[in-house]
């Protein structure tokens, strides 16, 4: 992805990353394009979360984007309402903290394009999210 924005003359994408006493607490990426910023992906570690590194990177990042001209900083997506039970009920209340405008789009959908392969990444997934699920119980 780097690279192919690299070869672009009207895209920038940019790495940021947290650090605090040389424990790596968070990461994402984003990409500049005319006048717009796009938040595409980003982690985060359970360690320090009191430092709130997530939130001072998406502030920088937001603060890069009007140094470009950004006219807007897109987030990327989010649960479709404020349900407390949805699995990213967390990246809602965390995107929606910053304020701005919600936007509904389309969702994605998956084309089968070798359906044997299709079914085995669909159990594969479904047995990451059982494993998630307990780990979480525990």
């Amino acid at each position: 992805m780097f690279e192919l924005c690299e070869k672009e003359r009207n895209i920038k994408i940019s790495l940021y990353i947290a650090t605090h006493e040389n424990d790596t607490l968070a990461a994402i990426v984003v990409l500049f394009r005319g006048n717009e910023a796009t938040y595409l992906y980003g982690a985060s570690s359970n360690n320090k979360r009191n430092l709130m590194a997530p939130y001072a990177l998406q502030w920088k990042a937001m603060k890069d984007a009007k140094e470009m001209s950004c006219l807007s900083y897109d987030l990327f997506g989010i649960p479709p309402n404020e349900d407390p039970n949805h699995p990213m009920a967390g990246l809602y209340r965390f995107k929606t903290g910053f304020g701005g405008q919600i936007i509904h789009r389309p969702g994605t959908w998956d084309y089968r394009y070798k359906k044997y392969f299709y079914s085995l990444f669909n159990i594969a997934e479904a047995l990451r999210k059982k494993l998630r699920d307990l780990r979480k119980k525990r």
